[in-house]
Formats: structure tokens, C-alpha cells, sequence
């Protein structure tokens, strides 16, 4: 995924999964108020558990 992928489109590609945000939390032990947060652009994601959030959703992190 781009830079540009929005939330909508997260979350899209994750219902065709059958997946919600909460259920993609809980399958890879994340808080869900962090993927919320990374997926609504609330959290930049660089460090600690919201880098591994972006990587988990397959979204570019800062190297």
C-alpha cells in the first residue's frame, strides 16, 4: 500500500477479510485504540506498537 491509502480503504481491504479493526487487534495482540489510532491517522506509527501496527497492515513505516 501508498502513502495515500486512506482509513476507508483500510478497513475495506479488512472486511473483505472478514476481519474488523477490533479482530485484526486481537489476532495480532495489539490494543485496539492503537490500530484505531494508527488507521485514523491519529498515531504517525514510527515507534513501538504503532510501527508494528503499519507493519502488520502492510503500510510504509519511517526507516
Amino acid at each position: 500500500m501508498n502513502k495515500q491509502t486512506t482509513a476507508n480503504q483500510i478497513k475495506h481491504r479488512l472486511r473483505q477479510q472478514g476481519k474488523t479493526l477490533k479482530s485484526f487487534a486481537a489476532e495480532h495482540g495489539f490494543r485496539y485504540r492503537t490500530v484505531s489510532d494508527v488507521v485514523r491517522g491519529l498515531r504517525i506509527g514510527n515507534f513501538g506498537e504503532g510501527r508494528e501496527v503499519r507493519i502488520a497492515l502492510g503500510l510504509p513505516v519511517a526507516d
